[in-house]
């Protein structure tokens, strides 16, 4: 008699990794709206950007940046710095967590299964206690030491900020981390915009601030492991399901139909399912 595969049915995780943005757009636009009320409203403008942000973000991909700031890793008696490397940050946090998220880093969440990071070299971060300031963690140390590519150091992190209040609000994050490596230009999991030769990426680039091309390094196109949408406010979420901003229902079809594995895996005849889409208020409820 054939074993039976026993699915977990309470799982400890949650089933999504989330990316959030826009706390550019909510210092701008909309300063200090988690402390205005206990809902997440936009305004005008800042509904707007949102939107154009989401567009940009299904058309071309989420944005690899880089901190120009290398990390310097105390420990014990010897220093050792941590290169700069472009890279793309999501959060395994159950939904209910999410306006503490949002508050810091932004309103807008861009939710994949984690398929979609295993084949980007993603991984969960390693986390250290307590602070970089100070550590005996042997792990890490051994790495520090013996790892050559030390880029590699960028999946770990501390605990906590500091060591005088250890509320442990790194580890509280569940980050996940996608490095860039040259293999993932090489299979186009990255793509390149100052690369004339990809056209349209290279014009999206091209209409950027300067400022921001400083920022942006590489695009992760998204593919049929798009699973979520996390709007920053019902607002928002209206604009998209019943007003001017079709476009963004095509994107998430483009994607959503493309011939990829993801898409195979995720749904019937080749399309993959419609990613769940809900506001930052009702993520309370989950």
């Amino acid at each position: 008699m054939a074993q039976q595969r026993v699915t977990a049915d309470r799982a400890v995780h949650s089933d999504f990794l989330i990316h959030w943005t826009g706390k550019d757009i909510d210092a701008e636009d909309d300063f200090g709206w988690s402390e205005q009320d206990h809902r997440s409203k936009t305004s005008e403008r800042a509904t707007q950007r949102y939107l154009e942000r989401l567009t940009n973000i299904l058309r071309f991909g989420l944005w690899m940046i880089e901190d120009p700031t290398p990390t310097v890793l105390r420990l014990d008696a010897q220093q050792v710095v941590v290169p700069p490397t472009p890279q793309v940050c999501f959060t395994e946090l159950k939904l209910s967590e999410s306006r503490r998220h949002a508050t810091r880093y932004g309103r807008l969440g861009i939710g994949v299964k984690r398929p979609f990071l295993f084949h980007r070299a993603g991984r969960p971060m390693l986390y250290y206690g307590f602070s970089n300031e100070r550590n005996r963690d042997p792990f890490l140390q051994a790495c520090a030491s013996e790892l050559a590519d030390k880029r590699l150091l960028n999946y770990f992190k501390p605990m906590n900020e500091d060591e005088r209040h250890l509320t442990y609000e790194y580890y509280a994050e569940s980050e996940w981390r996608m490095l860039f490596f040259e293999r993932l230009l090489l299979d186009r999991k990255v793509i390149d915009p100052r690369d004339s030769s990809n056209s349209a990426e290279y014009e999206y680039f091209q209409s950027l601030p300067p400022d921001q091309q400083r920022r942006l390094k590489y695009l992760v196109p998204l593919d049929g492991w798009l699973a979520m949408i996390i709007y920053p406010s019902l607002k928002t979420k209206n604009a998209v399901q019943w007003e001017e901003y079709a476009r963004i229902r095509e994107e998430i079809r483009r994607i959503k139909t493309a011939n990829d594995h993801a898409n195979r895996v995720e749904g019937l005849n080749g399309r993959g399912n419609w990613p769940i889409e809900v506001n930052l208020d009702a993520c309370a409820h989950f």
